[in-house]
């Protein structure tokens, strides 16, 4: 833009002489300044202002208005221009000497930056106000004091000493009550997104890579339409139909009333439309993939031999024992479990014999050291010799089994024994005598156990319950019996039993406790005779008592009432009490001795477990203080015929969890 100025002209330094005179007089005997303010327009060409900005401008006082030396000349220096205007203090820089502006007929001079000089302007009278300064050490006699000046003549000027800050630094600084720009951000602090508004100039913008521009898209694209697709498929007559008979190349189909032979199975139809058989390639033990873990017919089964048998000391010919294993099935595996205590192990033999075996195997020969055997021996521990898979896998092992320790070295002194031993046989089996059913069994059709077609019985299976019966307390040591320990009496002292009113609602929920006090497994048809003791008591503390435990499942999606008729004894004299719980809470109890019906609520969708209880009698005194009592506990009524809807469970020996389930 610089290279554009042409012309500049003069404001206030082009004031008549007299005007500036008066403004530059100063009093009498004052210091005369070596500056002079001057100010003016800048124009571009075509006349037009100068672009705002600041210039650097060298000032220069010539006699001629065209070539010659200047007599005085300051710059460059920063002169900012608003709108074409400018002003500056000649001299601010380098002071103006009185004796350069002694003459008439000044030129000034300006340049803008490097670019020539522009058009020269004659000074006015203005500048010639300096000259007053040679006269500075004269008296003044017939001075005009500013008193004495027409104040017309100043109306429209400003003295410097009222001109705010601003007015003479031009900083925005020196401006007051200026806007708060506090709010605003400077240029220099933005992003460039800011200015530029590009997207490549965002910082941390998505990344648009995966995506594609809408002017990329095919037309199919925006529009849907099958018509905008291009290479359209060619759709044959069948695709057009929906009718078998345009098919081209049609399939051949199986000949209807073919079908394999005995133990072949469909591998594919030949052209003619024949079936394609080959053998099958499953496994006969493959059913639990196949059934995907649901069925299996692979069981690991144990036979116990002797246990704790004492192991003779310095006698050759040893100590034997022998087990017969059952008729279970083809093993898959057999091993042999021996857990042995003896002085010094490296003096034992220790031999097998199989059904019809001459020569045994041995399963250790005085090797070792320590005290104690305890191994798998053909599973854990290789056999010293023999080879058991070689001679019975994939064959029966059953029949009777016998194992031999020999302790040939008596080095115990006065002592025949010498330690002591317990063995057992196990084997992995194929079985053809058995499957295990893991989950739910449902059947559309009837279901016939061992003859018996569930259908006719109402729908349920034999009653399968666990039972257990126990005294309390024993008179010759006048204590409770086990040390009153709850874990053998199903979590409840043998003293809350018969002295402190225990119900059936006290047994714990834990499985385990509970298999710990029923022990004993019973069948029933539609009745049953639980128990039925008459028995002595000695001392009043004795109690004897009589328990059930039922798990029932209801497969329906609505709870079911059951309704059991029964006989049950009590005697709430001596805090015993007979008493019913369903899930471990109790719906039922009494202290006397009788017979009743109640009705309990079979929880929906879910296997729950149901528990009665029956305590001693009232007791009749027979002399010398024995009591004679009775406790019994029976189901008549063809109370166990349970409703349609409900069935006997027999799982207590694999149930887990509380009475949730």
């Amino acid at each position: 833009m610089r290279s554009t100025l042409t012309s500049f002209q003069f404001g206030r330094a082009a004031l008549p002489l007299a005007a500036v005179a008066l403004l530059a007089a100063p009093a009498a005997h004052g210091a005369i300044p070596g500056f002079s303010a001057v100010e003016g327009a800048l124009t571009a060409s075509g006349g037009a202002p100068a672009a705002d900005g600041i210039y650097a401008v060298t000032f220069a006082v010539y006699k001629e208005e065209t070539g010659g030396n200047p007599l005085w000349s300051e710059g460059p220096v920063n002169i900012g221009v608003k709108g074409g205007q400018w002003t500056h203090q000649l001299g601010s820089v380098k002071p103006l000497a009185a004796g350069v502006l002694n003459g008439a007929n000044l030129w000034l001079g300006l340049q803008i930056g490097s670019d020539p000089e522009l058009p020269r302007r004659q000074l006015s009278s203005a500048a010639f106000a300096m000259r007053a300064a040679v006269a500075d050490a004269l008296e003044c006699s017939g001075c005009v004091g500013a008193g004495a000046l027409d104040p017309k003549a100043l109306e429209g000027l400003a003295k410097k000493s009222d001109l705010a800050a601003v007015a003479l630094s031009g900083n925005f600084s020196d401006l007051k009550g200026g806007p708060d720009l506090s709010a605003y951000a400077k240029t220099a602090s933005l992003a460039a997104v800011a200015t530029s508004g590009e997207f490549k100039d965002l910082k941390g913008g998505p990344d648009l890579s995966g995506y594609a521009k809408v002017a990329s898209l095919a037309p199919v694209a925006q529009s849907g339409s099958y018509n905008d697709l291009k290479d359209k498929p060619a759709i044959s007559d069948a695709g057009k139909s929906g009718n078998y008979g345009d098919l081209l190349n049609k399939p051949v189909l199986a000949q209807v009333g073919k079908n394999c032979g005995t133990g072949l199975v469909v591998s594919g139809i030949k052209a003619d439309g024949s079936l394609e058989c080959a053998a099958s390639a499953i496994a006969p033990d493959m059913i639990d993939e196949i059934s995907n873990g649901l069925i299996w017919n692979q069981f690991i089964d144990s036979t116990p031999g002797g246990q704790n048998i004492d192991i003779l000391d310095g006698n050759g010919a040893g100590k034997s024992d022998s087990l017969n294993f059952p008729d279970i099935g083809t093993a898959q595996s057999i091993w042999v479990v021996v857990d042995l205590v003896n002085s010094q192990i490296s003096d034992l033999t220790i031999e097998l014999y199989g059904p019809g075996m001459g020569n045994p195997y041995v399963l250790h020969s005085k090797s070792g050291s320590g005290q104690t055997i305890k191994t798998s021996y053909n599973k854990e521990t290789p056999l010293a010799s023999g080879d058991m898979n070689k001679d019975w896998v994939g064959k029966n092992p059953k029949g009777t089994w016998s194992i031999t320790v020999k302790d040939p070295n008596d080095n115990q002194l006065n002592n025949p024994l010498d330690g002591k031993f317990s063995w057992s046989l196990s084997i992995q089996t194929l079985s053809t005598k058995k499957i295990q059913i893991k989950g739910n069994l449902i059947v559309d059709g009837d279901l016939t156990i061992k003859g018996v077609n569930t259908a006719q019985t109402n729908n349920t299976l034999p009653a399968t319950y666990r039972f257990a019966s126990f005294h309390t307390h024993q008179h010759s040591q006048t204590s409770w019996v086990m040390g009153n320990n709850a874990a053998m009496f199903g979590g409840v002292h043998p003293s809350t039993w018969t002295d402190g009113s225990a119900v059936a609602s006290s047994i714990s929920a834990d499985k385990d406790v509970q298999r710990a006090l029923f022990t004993q497994k019973r069948f029933a048809g539609k009745n049953a005779m639980v128990c039925s003791d008459v028995w002595l008591m000695y001392s009043s503390t004795d109690g004897k008592v009589c328990a059930a435990l039922f798990r029932v499942k209801n497969s329906t999606g609505a709870d079911i009432t059951w309704t059991p008729h029964f006989y049950y004894t009590a005697y709430s004299g001596w805090s015993e009490a007979a008493s019913i719980a369903v899930n471990g809470a109790n719906v039922w109890s009494n202290g006397g001795t009788s017979n009743t019906s109640v009705g309990l609520t079979i929880p929906k969708n879910r296997v729950s477990t149901v528990i009665f209880v029956a305590t001693g009698s009232h007791a009749h005194h027979i002399g010398h203080n024995i009591h004679e009592r009775v406790t019994y506990l029976a189901f008549y009524n063809n109370s166990l015929a349970l409703p349609s809807g409900l069935s006997f469970v027999d799982d207590l020996d694999t149930a887990t969890g509380g009475y949730e389930q």
